[in-house]
């Protein structure tokens, strides 16, 4: 089946539904575009790091004992660059590496990665996908102003993850594999594309691939620094340097046009007087007599919401709240918020963007709100928005915004907008449900 029958099925009405086509044949062709063709594992697979190994190592990098405590930074500011130009430039290869999670040997991690339909728990493959992005950052940087016996001055901090589509076929006991490079270099800011797969029968198969995004900081987090540059070795690198260096600017582009800067086009205003002409009462024709369609659900009604002591254990290497902690429980909660909605099993399809705002101080309160914005037939977007609360002084703040794209067995009810701001939560959610089929038409050409 073509990508374009994918999209038909995912934009048809109800009434034009297939119902022969199973929900498990529809994931299957959904990802065979999106799936790495299979491969034998390298060479050295038997040595290959594990995520632990990962951790002790940035540990060791940073300099940082491994007790919670403020460790002060400040005096390692003498060894950072004051010009890119102070930096040799590096290659992707210097970047690159990989990493194992020894699922298949390791009951502990089993246990820890299994959801309840014997599937693997997205929300801990993001934990382990952030903190390897890191690492691969790490390797990047390369400052001669710092000696050998100084830990790293750098404090690098997570901006934005996207572009996440994900495989359904995932099993809790065969081994993960990581690899990833840095593909993208501002002055500042790098761009990690990570690669995520899993052993089956003796060869990789893919999983997902994610693009990071993170800059670079001073030892106390306060102000940015410079980073070495990136100087592409052979096409391949080349290639992968002009598909990032596009996809910047695509993120550009969206920012520049997102609902808050820029007015819905006219079809969207059309869309939401349409959507509103279906919510008047017949009856009585009156404005602020509103009415359910059938088969539909008001936005509001979709919401959940949960509320998080963050305590030291789920501290970064910045004692902040660890990036990957966020988007593990961002993640569970979306599902909850889908699987409530549509009364049934749901599968994560695709995660279109995570936003890291605010970092997330240790003993906050972290609030988070699920809700879905945007329905059409299986697929839901699911927004979820963090907010952090300093205890004494009840101030709150946005730290997080994370889109999800999940998907039913069966077409779900419509969700609906009550107010203006719903409208244009709803306009952005079909934005990035539109985004979301256009990667499914234009298929994975840029995947190597």
């Amino acid at each position: 089946m073509s990508p374009k029958i994918f999209v038909n099925i995912l934009t048809s009405p109800k009434s034009l539904f297939k119902k022969q086509i199973t929900y498990g044949i529809y994931v299957q062709q959904i990802y065979r575009r999106w799936k790495n063709e299979s491969h034998l594992p390298p060479k050295d697979f038997s040595n290959l790091q594990t995520m632990q190994d990962i951790k002790l190592k940035l540990s060791n990098i940073m300099g940082i004992s491994g007790k919670y405590e403020n460790e002060e930074r400040g005096w390692l500011a003498e060894y950072l660059p004051k010009e890119q130009s102070d930096l040799p430039p590096r290659s992707m290869n210097d970047s690159f590496d990989r990493a194992i999670v020894p699922l298949s040997t390791n009951l502990t991690l089993q246990n820890k990665y299994t959801t309840t339909f014997k599937s693997l728990r997205i929300g801990r493959l993001l934990e382990d996908m952030d903190l390897f992005a890191v690492w691969i950052v790490m390797k990047h940087i390369y400052n001669p102003m710092q000696p050998l016996d100084v830990p790293t001055p750098y404090v690098v901090v997570t901006l934005l993850v996207d572009d996440v589509v994900i495989n359904a076929n995932r099993f809790p006991d065969k081994d993960l594999i990581l690899s990833g490079q840095v593909t993208h270099v501002g002055k500042t800011s790098l761009e990690v594309t990570l690669w995520l797969e899993q052993l089956n029968d003796d060869k990789f198969e893919r999983i997902t691939r994610a693009h990071f995004v993170f800059v670079a900081r001073d030892p106390t987090n306060t102000s940015s620094v410079m980073v070495n540059n990136l100087v592409p070795v052979g096409e391949r690198e080349k290639n992968l340097m002009i598909l990032s260096a596009k996809k910047n600017e695509d993120r550009k582009l969206a920012r520049q046009n997102s609902i808050l800067n820029k007015m819905p086009t006219p079809e969207e205003q059309s869309l939401i007087y349409d959507t509103f002409m279906k919510t008047v009462d017949r009856k009585e024709p009156i404005i602020g007599n509103k009415v359910l369609p059938q088969n539909s659900v008001w936005m509001d009604d979709t919401m959940l919401e949960t509320n998080i002591l963050c305590h030291p254990e789920d501290r970064n290497l910045h004692n902040t709240v660890f990036g990957g902690y966020l988007m593990r429980v961002a993640t569970e909660l979306a599902f909850l918020v889908a699987s409530a909605h549509s009364k049934t099993r749901v599968t994560l399809q695709a995660i279109n963007s995570i936003t890291f705002r605010k970092p997330v101080p240790i003993g906050s309160k972290l609030k988070l709100n699920g809700q879905i914005c945007y329905t059409s037939g299986r697929v839901m977007i699911v927004e979820v928005i963090a907010k952090v609360e300093e205890l004494e002084s009840k101030k709150s703040l946005t730290s997080n915004s994370f889109y999800h794209v999940y998907v039913a067995p069966n077409d779900v009810d419509s969700v609906l907008p009550q107010n203006y701001h719903d409208s244009m939560l709803y306009i952005d959610g079909r934005r990035r449900y539109l985004d979301f089929v256009n990667h499914l038409e234009k298929g994975q050409s840029e995947s190597n």
